[in-house]
Order: C-alpha cells, then structure tokens, then sequence
C-alpha cells in the first residue's frame, strides 16, 4: 500500500510545486529513499576520482571529468544514493589526484571495509598504456602523469586496481562496484592502441565486482555542455538511471541489467546523433539491485536546470572533512601545518612524521591514526614523485638539481622509505616504494661518482642499488636507465647499451634512454646509428638538449665545425644549465681561436659547475698562454676550493708555477698531486726538476730514480730541460741516466 501512496500523490505535489506534469513512465520510477539492503551494518564507502586538470601540458586536458567526479559524490551523498556520509568518501579533483593521494585514498578504502560493505571506485580521467607489448600494463593517468613513462611517472597500473578488487571483494567479502571514465580522447604516449588497450584491461573481470565502463574498448567518451551544462555523456545518464530512470520493470529498484539497457539505450543514441559511437560496457550480476529510487527525486529531475550547480552546490569539501571534535587539537592542528608547509620529514623538529610520532601517545587521537598515516605516506610520496616527473620531461632546472647533486635528491630516499614504513609491508604500493627508494639511493651514488675521480667504487655501489630495485620491480624502466649510465662511465659501453635498450623497449615514447643510447653508440664508433639516434630523440622531443649535443660532438670530430656549433647552441638554448655543452662551445671557440667567445662559454661552465676541471683548465690555458699567470693560478685554486682531491688541478697547479718561477708553490703542488697519483712517473720528475731548481740536489735525485723504477723513459727531457741544467754537472745524475738506459 505504501507504494501505491506515494505514487497517488505525487501529482499533487508537482502540482504544488508549480511543475505543470509528470510522464507517467517517470511517475512510476520512484518510491522512499533507501539503499539496497545488505546488512543492518553495511556500509557504502567510496573513492572518486576526476581530472580534467593535467599536470603535464603533453597531457591534453579534459572539461567535464571533475564535474562528473562532483556530481557521483553528491549523488551518493544523497537522499536518492543513500546519504553515504561525508567521511566515507574521498572526493580527488584535479590537482588533488596525485598519485600519492589516489593510493592513500585506495588504501583507506581496503582498511576501513567491513564485510557486507558496499565499496566503490569512480574514475573520470585519461587512460592509456604507452607500450602495449608489456602484457597487462595498462594505466589510468593521475594529475601528476608524465607522458613520458607512465610506470616511473604519476600514474596507476590497472593491476594494482585489480588486485585491490580482489582483496575488497574476496578477502574483505564487500560489494564492489568499479566506474571507470576514462577512453577520452587526446593525443596521449600510446595513441589510440594505448586507450584501447588499457580499455582492454579495464573490461576484464577482475573477481565478482560489478564493472561499470564508459564504453566499448574501441571507442572514445564523449563529453560537452549539452549535457547537464557541462558533463561527460555517460556520467550524465549514469546518474539519471541510478536515481530511478533506468528502472524499466516499475519495481521501485534499479538493477544492473536495467542500468545497463537504460545507458545503452541513451549514451548510444546521443552518441549516434553526432555522428559517433560509444557503448557502455557493463560486467557483473544483472539481477544485482543498485538503488531504491526516491520520490523526491522525481522533481528534482523535473526541476533541473541546464547548469550542474544544482546538483553539486551543496558537496564543497565536506567529504573530504574530519569529525569536528578533531579539529581543534594542537597536535593534530600543528600536523596538518606542517603538511601544507612541506615540513614532512627533514628537518625533523617539527616535522609532520615527528608530529604523527606524537600522536601515537595521545589516546584521544587514536582514531585519527590512519588517516594522518595516510596523508602524511601520500605527502612524502608526491614530495619525490614531482622530482622524478621533472626528469622525465627533462625540465631544464631538475637537471640541473642532478647535475649538482642538489641536497633535495638526498632526501628523496628517506621520504620513500618512510612512507613504505607508515604504509607497512602488505600495502600493494609497498614493493614500488622499496624499488623507488633503492633507485634513489643508486641515484645519489652515480652522481657522487660524477663529481670525483676516485669513482668506480660508487659506481660499483650505485648497481647494486638498482639491481635490488629491479629486484623489487622487474619492469622499472628508470632503473634500467641509470645502469646503463653505470655501465656507460664504467667504459662498459655494449652493457650500457643492452640497458638503454631494454630501457626503451619498457618506455618507447621517453626520450631520455633513446639519447643515451646515442651517445653509447657513439663511444661505441658507430657513428651513423648514434646519428639515426640523436634524430629520433629529437622527432619526441625537439626541445631535449642532450641529441643536439652528441650531433655537435659528432660533427666537432668530424671537422664540421659549423654544424657542431649550431647543434652546442641549440642545446644550452634548450637549456641554459647544461654544464657539457658550454663546455663545449667554449673547446670550439679556443680551437678556432675565437678567445673571447670561449671565455664566456667556460666561464658560463665554471658557474654552473664550480669543480668542472676541464673548463677550469682549459681556461686558465688560455691566460697562460696571455701571460696572465696570476689569473690562471686563481682559476687552479678555484678549482682545487671545490675539489681538493682532483690531480691534474694539483699537477697543473705545478707546471704553472715551474713556468712562474716559484719553484716552492711548484714543488708543493706536485706533492700534493703524488699524494693523490703515487705511482705516477711523470709526477715524480716533475718533482725533482721543482727540487733541482732550488738546489735540492739530493732529494731531486732521490725522486729521478723512483721515476726511472717506475719506468720513465724520456731520457732527451731529462738531458735537455732547462730544470736539470745544474744536475747535469752532478756525477750520480749522470750515473743514473746511464744505469736506467741501459
């Protein structure tokens, strides 16, 4: 009879209401709110998702996907989807949808799941698989995506997706209902195979959840003002059939396979009238029941406007709220601070995790703990996340934070780490953590390697973190990658190569491996393959300077000065901290004798890199060559300020003085370069010929013949040089020549 009631004055109350009338097949659709029964204790939570808004500017923005997000959140928080409450949803716009933040989202879902819990997934965004041989991999892009590798970059691999289904599903015996969004259209890494393939992924059944997709995996979403004033097509009557309009047999309750014939029926039609084809594609039990329809429902459909404000005005930031209670706790307060200030884990007073340390001792915050974990694990992740985005995209200032080894990169090991901790060890983002942190780890080795001679050791060390990331992960492309640099300064050149390759294969469309194996390929001598290289990774990426540079030093050793200095200048324009390439124009223009020029360039190489030895040496070359001996000397010291362990600056240090005529800073100067070359013969002469001319005679011999064990040869150098003029009258200097000759 209840039923019957309601129906029987729901004219009346249009009639009221000023609405004129009422179709009769809507008249039927609707009844009191409720949700569909599944427990006196079930509860409905959910994870919504919308980004329009792309980090990335490859990435091509969407319109409506965060409208659509807003609007199933206040679907769900309403009277027709069952009032969820505000804190059983997490709400992830935009900017907010990083991948840190949809992973702590993801796993406060599959913590806080009950059995006969409803849990749901909804995402509205781009998704795409960059390289479709890679069985499985496809991806939904987060806001922090890069287009250049989605598995290093912000974005979330569908087998995570699938394996927390199965654990909400199975383990945690909930309902899970999966919503996906996201065959948009737009020029992404894997064009259209990409979309259709991640589409494919989508579309398998992952255990017995209730799958709903936008479409086939062969076609695109479509998405405009028409619909609602500015929504995605099938979000749109999404909403509509879950209210009660898909609810064809009068039953008062919408069932899957209605929802499905209802979706169908009017996504394809509207698709079909502009001349387009989109099918959404439903999986699970069809008799499963959604939602109880509401009769208020029925005039708020009748009273729509064309704008969503209606339907999303009262949403705003509740879901995303805390009991109030928690709010105003000073500890609590002090941690969402240092949250918004990036104060997470360094320096460790007053630090977020030292915060959250805090807490753990107060019991009125007990509750509070997983969410703070939570927040505070996704923090830490988008803290080196937004580092590694920068390195894909190759953006001018990340490497030039490499290149210095910026204190930044120090921390980045720590911050994943700490986050894989606050997670624990069955979190499904643990193992990636672990592999990103040794990655990291490795990182900070190899280029501690860069900036000193004494380097193989740290190479050695550096391997080993990214094989223990590989371990973790068989398929992280960024490891791969910095193993073939390993390699590549190791002299191991074919090793190198293999890395960069199968770096490549992993991540096609990222334009960083295919310049390295360019230049592998160039200190291989295969010249025209290292060409055919450089070129490719210029049609990815015009703007990535480091092709331009191994095409200026190919031509440069091939004698075409003019190409080698158009291709130097197109890199530091691309990058105006690119330390090699400065340089190298500062090389070309002393070789062409273009003095000036090649001043500014090496200066320009010396304050980006104050320890570079070579622009350093190079340089003050060319004061030596003035006569400017004190400016070259200042140029040496410089050098020796920032690098105390570099020989050759020790070495020619000394030589400068010899020609100086301060035989004292000369001698010291060659001892300092033997305490770091012991066995160098060369160093040793030098040595003696600074003693010999300052009547050493003893101690100048003493260091001759520990040259001459060594096998020092240039016998006419010792006969002739200036600097043993006064040794030659000695007859043991003589004795010895003649010993070690012979």
């Amino acid at each position: 009879m209840y039923i019957f009631q309601s129906i029987k004055w729901l004219p009346r109350l249009a009639k009221n209401r000023g609405i004129r009338a009422l179709p009769a097949a809507l008249l039927l659709c609707f009844t009191a709110p409720a949700q569909i029964p599944t427990g006196q204790q079930a509860a409905t939570r959910a994870v919504i998702i919308g980004i329009s808004d792309y980090q990335n500017e490859q990435i091509p923005d969407l319109q409506f996907a965060d409208a659509d997000a807003m609007a199933f959140a206040a679907f769900l928080q309403s009277d027709a989807g069952g009032r969820a409450p505000a804190e059983n949803i997490r709400l992830l716009l935009n900017g907010e949808a990083t991948k840190g933040q949809i992973g702590a989202a993801l796993t406060w879902l599959i913590q806080e799941t009950r059995k006969g819990d409803q849990a749901i997934i909804y995402f509205a965004g781009h998704g795409d698989m960059e390289n479709i041989t890679i069985d499985q991999h496809g991806f939904l892009l987060a806001y922090d995506a890069s287009n250049a590798n989605y598995w290093l970059g912000g974005a979330f691999d569908i087998i995570y997706l699938k394996s927390m289904v199965k654990t909400l599903s199975a383990a945690k015996g909930a309902r899970v209902m999966l919503i996906t969004d996201a065959c948009r259209a737009g020029k992404l890494a894997g064009g259209q195979a990409g979309v259709q393939a991640t589409a494919e992924r989508l579309a398998e059944q992952f255990a017995n959840e209730i799958k709903i997709l936008s479409c086939q995996p062969n076609q695109l979403s479509l998405e405009g003002a028409e619909w609602g004033g500015g929504r995605g097509l099938f979000s749109y009557y999404l909403i509509d059939g879950l209210k009660g309009l898909a609810d064809n047999n009068k039953d008062l309750m919408v069932s899957l396979l209605e929802l499905q014939l209802f979706l169908i029926q009017n996504v394809s039609v509207q698709a079909a009238a502009r001349g387009k084809n989109q099918i959404p594609k439903i999986e699970g039990d069809g008799t499963a029941m959604l939602y109880r329809v509401n009769e208020d429902t029925l005039l708020a459909l009748a009273e729509r406007s064309a704008q969503p404000g209606n339907l999303i005005a009262s949403l705003g930031s509740r879901s995303r709220s805390l009991a109030p209670d928690t709010i105003g706790h000073p500890l609590y307060r002090r941690f969402r601070e240092a949250l918004a200030d990036r104060h997470l884990l360094y320096p460790e007073e007053g630090s977020a995790y030292a915060l959250l340390r805090q807490m753990e001792r107060e019991p009125a915050l007990q509750a509070l703990l997983g969410d703070m974990r939570r927040s505070l694990a996704a923090g830490l992740q988008d803290e080196a996340q937004q580092a590694i985005n920068d390195y894909l995209e190759s953006a001018p200032h990340e490497m030039a934070r490499r290149w210095k080894l910026s204190d930044a990169y120090k921390t980045y090991p720590g911050y994943l780490g700490k986050a894989a901790e606050l997670l624990g060890p069955d979190n499904f983002q643990y193992a990636g953590l672990r592999a990103r942190q040794a990655y990291f780890d490795g990182l900070n080795l190899r280029l501690q390697a860069d900036q000193t001679e004494m380097r193989d050791s740290l190479l050695q060390l550096a391997i080993q973190k990214q094989e223990q990331a590989l371990e973790l992960d068989s398929l992280a492309a960024y490891a791969y990658n910095e193993l073939g640099l390993c390699y590549l300064r190791l002299k191991q050149k074919e090793k190198a190569l293999g890395f960069f390759q199968k770096t490549a294969h992993l991540s096609p469309t990222w334009v960083v491996p295919i310049a390295n194996m360019g230049s592998a390929l160039q200190d291989l001598g295969r010249i025209d393959e290292a060409i055919e290289k450089a070129k490719q990774a210029i049609a990815i990426r015009e703007s990535y300077p480091v092709p331009h540079y191994n095409l200026g030093i190919i031509a440069l050793r091939q004698g075409d000065n003019a190409t080698a200095l158009e291709q130097f200048r197109k890199a530091v324009r691309y990058d105006s901290t690119y330390v090699d390439a400065f340089y190298a124009l500062g090389y070309l223009h002393w070789a062409e004798g273009a003095m000036e020029d090649a001043r500014a360039a090496l200066r320009r190489t010396i304050a980006l890199s104050p320890a570079h030895f070579d622009a350093g040496n190079l340089l003050a070359n060319i004061a030596i060559g003035e006569g400017k001996f004190p400016e070259a000397e200042s140029l040496f010291r410089q050098a020796l300020s920032n690098g105390p362990n570099l020989p050759m600056v020790h070495h020619n240090l000394g030589d400068l003085y010899l020609q100086w005529e301060k035989y004292p800073e000369a001698a010291d100067a060659f001892r300092a370069y033997l305490r770091l070359r012991p066995e160098d013969p060369e160093g040793m002469v030098n040595l003696a010929a600074a003693l010999a001319r300052q009547q050493q005679p003893g101690q100048a011999l003493e260091w001759l013949e520990k040259a001459l064990e060594k096998g020092y040869s240039n016998f006419s150098f010792l006969k002739n040089s200036a600097h043993f003029e006064g040794m030659r009258a000695h007859p043991q200097f003589m004795e010895l020549l003649e010993r070690y000759r012979n």
